[in-house]
């Protein structure tokens, strides 16, 4: 076998592996601390406080709050340069951790929500620098209303066959609700592959979220 198709089946090989296991390994430093971290849109549940649905009562900390889940949107975890084959595939980029973190500020918390993922050079491309879009949106649950919406240019330079990339927001400011802010926002996040992102999502109700940690720094 020739040198460069045994490259090229190598290559598509790493592709299809990588793309397979998404979320099930990864080297990526934290977004935010492990407190506030969470896999693929899905957090891990605590116990619900008896006082959760009370009024706030100020001041409050981070470790009070149960900050909203970070939900990928169905369909716009992946953006894909290229054919439908794997063996065209320039590029593609992979949405494969998130991360939020709450703090309350009188009223008012401002929220912060982390993406993290990798770019996968294709069987039909070649190592260099490469950008994609992602769309960060934040839903009041009550009326369904969109507070917050915005798009985030990421980049990363693959020397070889990956490279990790990383966006954080700044911080969103909100009502101060409740304690329990899992149940009056939802935070979806997602490729901007020129679709609104969640808009048409329907409400659901959705478990307790893992509390954020209050000493949580970016990068």
């Amino acid at each position: 076998m020739h040198a460069s198709a045994l490259k090229s089946l190598l290559r598509i090989g790493t592709v299809l592996a990588l793309a397979a296991g998404l979320g099930a390994c990864g080297t990526f430093e934290p977004i935010f601390p492990a407190s506030s971290r969470t896999q693929s849109g899905v957090d891990s549940h605590s116990a619900p406080q008896s006082n959760s649905d009370k009024i706030v009562m100020l001041p409050l900390s981070a470790e009070d709050l149960e900050c909203p889940v970070v939900e990928i949107e169905d369909g716009a975890a992946t953006s894909r340069v290229g054919g439908p084959d794997n063996t065209a595939v320039r590029y593609q980029f992979d949405l494969v951790e998130t991360a939020r973190e709450c703090q309350p500020s009188g009223g008012q918390f401002a929220l912060k929500v982390g993406v993290s993922g990798r770019l996968l050079i294709g069987p039909a491309g070649s190592p260099g620098s490469y950008s994609a879009t992602v769309k960060v949106l934040v839903r009041r649950e009550v009326d369904q209303k969109t507070l917050f919406e915005k798009t985030y240019r990421v980049e990363a330079n693959a020397v070889g066959a990956q490279a990790p990339w990383r966006v954080v927001t700044e911080p969103i400011m909100l009502p101060l609700t409740r304690s329990k802010l899992n149940d009056d926002y939802s935070i979806f996040v997602g490729f901007d592959n020129g679709r609104n992102v969640a808009l048409e999502r329907p409400h659901h109700h959705r478990k307790p979220a893992q509390k954020a940690a209050s000493d949580a720094t970016t990068q």
